[in-house]
């Protein structure tokens, strides 16, 4: 061992082996023969302490081939519970191996959180249902940290009581809240509501033994028994400075809880923050395009069933007026009034289908996108005599309900728009998947085209709808003259979401 004398005469000499900022050890016949002071420290022990127990490094496998800067990673117990993240490399020496190693529990475990973040916030951007992304939220909490249990509490709506919508780790109940809500009726202390109050973190070391030894928690016990856990920290969620749900972590006994760990959650509960103000920007969007349906249905109702009874009634006046005056009418005058009445009542029994068949439950039930489609496209031939050619490519079987319900309105009013103010004779309709695996519906009718002034304005609302169903899955929508010829289409692209992309490569 090299020697570094005293910094004062006839001071001791220093073992430079001690001096050296990153654990050293000498292992012989798969024991520990020597480790130096900072390697003992990783492990909370003294150097007398380790030597002679089991070696925690593989050295057995050891290749003279093997690049010496390589390093290996090993997870080792350090002290009662607590469990290191481990980084070596060996070398052989004079009967045995010199081991130097370095603990990079600290360094994973950003890694780990990084990561984490990195996938809730992507979830936040795909994920379409707020309880699919807290779920994976809390999953994720849970494996970043190696927790026992991980609870996300939000409302379903803004003035609602909280619910349960992210857990990991726990059995929880759907009933979680009314039973911390008995518990607390029965004395229990809510530390989480503490936290929601008082909008900062609460953090409590020991809470599993104290939470199971009080009555009061009774209604609870079977809930967060297992696994078992020690400390409890509850971290409040924000949106616009409004307290929105609660983020709980229950511990694994024996985990330390620093500063780190706490910025950390304090991140998740943001990005949870985030998720929820994501999906109430959604229904409130989805308000927005049903609202804009209403207005449009009761337009159209206006505009040709009202309009169009109102010329029944004249018609039936004119009947009234010619009878009243005790003439005989002609038959050709008769025919005139009834073929007439009759065209006017087939026109509103049209239109009173296509109304009624707009406001029935989602054609998609128990269905899917492509079966729906093709009744769609059956049912405007049978009512309107146009000729409608549907195609259909790649389309998942599995797609998202809200974007299948959306993909499917946002065709039938395209559709709609063609019948309506296109005078088209052939609709062509293609919906399917591109080689950028994005959703594409094209809507082409060969009629005189939306874009002269007043028909770009009687079909403006339904235009609008068609741009709030696609920019709600973060697509476009655009409304296009054909190139050479008559006719207008309509191209929607829906980038997928992630649930589906998988499944669709």
């Amino acid at each position: 061992m090299h020697r570094v004398p005293g910094s004062s005469a006839g001071g001791p000499e220093v073992d430079a082996w001690d001096l050296a900022p990153i654990g050293l050890a000498v292992i012989a016949d798969g024991k520990v023969a020597q480790m130096n002071m900072a390697g003992a420290s990783i492990f909370d022990l003294q150097p007398a302490q380790i030597r002679g127990i089991e070696s925690p490094f593989e050295t057995a496998a050891y290749d003279v081939s093997d690049d010496p800067d390589t390093e290996r990673l090993v997870t080792l117990r350090a002290g009662s519970d607590n469990f290191r993240d481990i980084a070596y490399r060996t070398c052989p020496c004079p009967g045995g191996f010199t081991v130097a190693f370095r603990d990079v529990t600290l360094d994973n475990q950003k890694e780990r959180w990084a990561a984490a973040v990195a996938n809730t916030a992507a979830r936040v951007a795909s994920e379409h249902s707020l309880a699919a992304t807290l779920n994976a939220m809390a999953t994720e909490v849970l494996r970043a940290n190696g927790l026992a249990g991980v609870q996300i509490l939000a409302r379903a709506d803004p003035s609602g009581p909280l619910h349960v919508m992210g857990s990991a780790g726990f059995n929880t109940p759907r009933n979680f809240f009314s039973l911390l809500m008995e518990a607390q009726k029965r004395g229990a202390d809510l530390r989480m509501l503490k936290a929601l109050e008082g909008r900062e973190p609460v953090v409590e070391d020991h809470r599993y033994q104290a939470v199971m030894s009080d009555p009061a928690w009774r209604p609870l016990h079977d809930s967060l028994r297992h696994p078992v856990w020690d400390a409890f920290a509850s971290v409040p969620i924000h949106v616009r400075d409004k307290p929105v749900g609660i983020l709980n972590v229950f511990f694994a006994p024996g985990q330390r809880i620093d500063q780190g760990t706490i910025r950390f959650l304090s991140t998740m509960a943001e990005q949870a923050a985030l998720a929820i103000d994501y999906a109430e920007l959604l229904e409130r969007e989805r308000y927005v395009v049903r609202r804009s349906e209403r207005q449009r249905l009761a337009r159209d109702l206006h505009d040709s069933v009202v309009q169009k009874v109102f010329s029944l009634n004249m018609q039936t006046q004119v009947l009234k007026v010619l009878a009243e005056r005790g003439k005989e009418l002609s038959p050709s005058s008769v025919k005139a009034v009834t073929e007439e009445l009759e065209d006017i009542t087939q026109s509103v029994l049209a239109d009173l289908r296509g109304l009624i068949s707009e406001l029935q439950p989602s054609p998609l039930a128990n269905k899917g996108l492509g079966p729906a489609l093709e009744n769609l496209v059956d049912s405007t031939q049978r009512r309107t005599g146009i000729a409608v050619q549907l195609g259909l490519s790649s389309v998942p079987d599995d797609l998202d309900e809200g974007l299948a319900d959306d993909v499917y309105y946002l065709t039938a009013e395209a559709i709609h728009n063609a019948v309506k103010h296109s005078g088209a004779s052939l609709i062509r309709v293609h919906v399917g998947l591109s080689e950028a695996s994005e959703l594409e519906v094209f809507v082409h009718d060969n009629g005189t085209g939306l874009f002269e002034e007043k028909l770009q304005h009687s079909a403006g609302h339904g235009l609008a709808s068609m741009r709030e169903r696609a920019a709600t899955w973060g697509g476009t929508l655009a409304l296009e003259k054909a190139p050479t010829g008559p006719g207008t289409s309509v191209h929607a692209s829906i980038p997928m979401p992630s649930s589906n992309f998988d499944e669709t490569r």
